[in-house]
């Protein structure tokens, strides 16, 4: 069996926290998904806690941060609010289970949890609105689409069940046309 990274153990904690909720993410419920011993956890992290900070900045880097910087070379703010839109349809299709969700109810019991919750939010909400007013040049009109724009995102996650793909790039195609925001690109 090759040795678990903590990149392994980060995504076990992603799909417990998707299937079960901030209650079934233990070192016993961690251990058991990767098939191995609590050693090998302690090897990688000095306790629950440690983990848990780990795991929710592994969240913030691969939900927020990396994306915004995979989009950093795309040449106007146009193409990289479809980039954006693309990148979350798919992910929409591959991690329809992602726990977006779990994370935003933990984030209500835990306050280090919301703290990281609410700094992502913060910082998803701001790039969205610099390209919204690099677009538009209105900065009231920018916060607002952003914040419709976020909605629409963190709505489609929360029903039940959860809109993806298509349905969620239909929703986002029709917010660009309420908006007059020509994303198409030549």
């Amino acid at each position: 069996m090759a040795q678990k990274t903590k990149r392994d153990w980060w995504l076990a904690g992603v799909a417990l926290l998707a299937e079960a909720g901030p209650q079934g993410l233990t070192i016993e419920a961690l251990c058991q998904r990767l098939e191995v011993t609590k050693g090998s956890f302690y090897h990688h992290f000095a306790g629950y806690d440690e983990f848990k900070v780990s795991l929710l900045a592994f969240y913030e880097a691969e939900g927020t941060l990396n994306i915004i910087e995979q989009l950093a070379e795309l040449p106007t703010p146009q193409t990289k609010l479809r980039g954006l839109m693309d990148i979350v349809v798919e992910a929409s299709l591959t991690y329809w289970n992602y726990p977006e969700v779990a994370i935003r109810a933990w984030a209500l019991q835990d306050e280090a949890v919301k703290a990281v919750q609410v700094r992502v939010d913060g910082r998803r909400l701001a790039y969205v609105q610099a390209l919204c007013q690099e677009i538009t040049g209105d900065p009231h009109r920018a916060q607002m689409m952003a914040r419709h724009l976020y909605a629409i995102l963190v709505g489609s996650e929360q029903m039940q069940p959860p809109l993806h793909g298509e349905e969620l790039r239909a929703l986002f195609d029709e917010y660009f046309r309420l908006y007059a925001i020509d994303l198409v690109i030549a």
